[in-house]
């Protein structure tokens, strides 16, 4: 369901605090969920950096998410992979479910500052966020 990666952690100077990345455009096409979730392309040189470290990928992104991410499924990609800056809390939890949306596989507490790629073509959601995490993510 998850594995970290054996990557370099993003060096600091590279990342937007918070507030700089909201400021950033928003291009998540379902308007009326930015309260909850949002997503802004990276700044040229943190593209730039990751391009080295992803030289088969072309979306570098950052994402925030607000109170609780629901049970979903990615539309159209089976992993994701994703550099936590913030969790928005010490116990945030990525949960796995069955196709029933309740009956969980797995559980997990991922760690920021790590990159990770996780199953997104099962159901999945994200919980106990207590501020807005974001995250860095590659597609």
């Amino acid at each position: 369901m998850y594995q970290y990666l054996d990557l370099p952690q993003v060096p600091d100077d590279l990342l937007l605090s918070l507030d700089k990345v909201l400021q950033l455009e928003n291009i998540f096409e379902y308007k009326d969920k930015t309260d909850v979730y949002t997503i802004h392309p990276c700044q040229t040189a943190l593209t730039e950096y990751l391009k080295k470290i992803f030289p088969k990928h072309t979306k570098f992104r950052y994402h925030t998410l607000a109170n609780e991410l629901p049970i979903h499924v990615d539309i159209g990609r089976s992993q994701a992979i994703n550099y936590i800056i913030d969790a928005g809390g010490s116990d945030v939890k990525t949960t796995w479910y069955k196709d029933d949306k309740t009956t969980k596989i797995l559980e997990k507490v991922l760690k920021p500052n790590c990159w990770h790629s996780i199953k997104t073509d099962i159901h999945h959601g994200v919980s106990n966020i207590k501020t807005r995490r974001y995250a860095i993510t590659v597609g």
